[in-house]
């Protein structure tokens, strides 16, 4: 029967069928446990607990998080995680990797030997099972093979498919600053005032309600696309994208201002919700239909990454009747740049120099972008 177990589907299913499984052999079904919640800093620990008999924790990682059923265990992956769970409290004495990669020979010996290292420092010993291995495991214990097998159909019914890009369909964020380049020189003229530019204020749209109105070139346009891939409709349905502290502002598609006063019917047709201090949207389909097999929704929002990121973590959750999935899916940002040259004079040599400021950049609605 082993040969044909099967990955699960995501990596949130992966950890909970190794803390299933090795909660059986461990013999701590009930004390072993998942460490922390998503997002936070796990010294490289995704699941911790004390085999009966044992006085010390014992530690797995699951890896393959990213792509997970394509991931390849690399030999730094396996460096940055041991560094990692050599700062797990209390002190491990076991720390385990499992992955859904298949079974390589130079991988387990890097293993071996990192293993042998770590036990001649005195720290803990390092063990490695494939997905090879864990499905031998698997076949091994009834309560975790009959779980699964159960999990597996369940699976099968109940499935989403989430696909997150920008409005153009890539898969990267290019939001435009503005980067001043300010030349302090030696003034030849000691009495020279320094002159300075004055900055527009930060707001996608501003200027009253007839007024001209201003564009903030750092909002960026996302498309979340969510699809029915299982053979169940989803009833009762939401969806939920989680930003963090990853993005400095994030705003929903819905009608606002001159648009929303000319016309309060459109708030009837709203979808969407922006709740900007806890960086949240949320997603409900309109009069709550249900989203049925292969059919699919889209959203669209925005949001203005932080001057100094070089990608955005969105973490996202869809909660149905009888169904619920999470995931995470990052997104490169790769900044383009207003560049602005301006030339300041000092009274004193030591405060000649040449300094670069990266600030937000808007313009008039009516007034085109140069790179536009």
């Amino acid at each position: 029967m082993k040969k044909s177990i099967r990955p699960p589907e995501n990596w949130q299913d992966f950890e909970t069928l190794c803390k299933k499984l090795f909660g059986e052999i461990w013999k701590c079904s009930h004390t072993i446990k998942k460490n922390g919640r998503l997002g936070q800093p796990q010294s490289g620990v995704d699941i911790y607990g004390k085999p009966k008999g044992e006085s010390d924790y014992w530690g797995i990682q699951c890896k393959g998080k990213d792509n997970y059923l394509d991931a390849k265990l690399t030999e730094q992956e396996i460096d940055d995680e041991i560094k990692k769970a050599l700062f797990f409290e209390p002190k491990l004495k076991v720390f385990i990797f499992t992955t859904t990669a298949p079974k390589d020979v130079n991988i387990e010996k890097y293993i071996r030997i990192k293993d042998q290292e770590s036990c001649k420092n005195g720290n803990f010993e390092i063990v490695l099972y494939s997905w090879q291995d864990l499905a031998d495991l698997i076949d091994e214990n009834k309560d975790t093979f009959n779980w699964y097998v159960n999990n597996i159909q369940f699976k099968e019914q109940f499935d989403i498919e989430i696909k997150i890009t920008t409005q153009k369909g890539e898969n990267i964020l290019t939001p435009k600053f503005l980067k001043t380049i300010t030349d302090y020189k030696l003034s030849p003229n000691p009495q020279k005032q320094i002159e300075y530019i004055v900055r527009m204020p930060d707001m996608k749209f501003s200027g009253g309600l007839f007024g001209s109105s201003k564009k903030n070139h750092g909002w960026c346009e996302l498309l979340i696309i969510m699809k029915n891939t299982g053979s169940i409709v989803l009833e009762d349905w939401k969806f939920i994208i989680d930003f963090g502290n990853s993005v400095h502002r994030i705003d929903d598609s819905s009608p606002k201002g001159i648009n929303l006063i000319l016309n309060k019917d459109l708030i009837k047709y709203t979808t969407t919700w922006a709740y900007e201090d806890e960086k949240k949207i949320l997603y409900k389909p309109l009069n709550n239909s249900p989203l049925i097999q292969k059919d699919s929704k889209s959203f669209n929002c925005f949001c203005i990454p932080y001057f100094e990121s070089s990608s955005i973590t969105i973490n996202w959750q869809l909660l149905a009747r009888d169904f619920d999935r999470e995931g995470e899916i990052v997104i490169p940002v790769s900044p383009l740049y207003k560049i602005e040259k301006q030339t300041k004079f000092v009274d004193d040599e030591s405060k000649i120099r040449v300094e670069t400021n990266i600030s937000k950049y808007t313009t008039l609605s009516n007034e085109s972008d140069d790179n536009e």
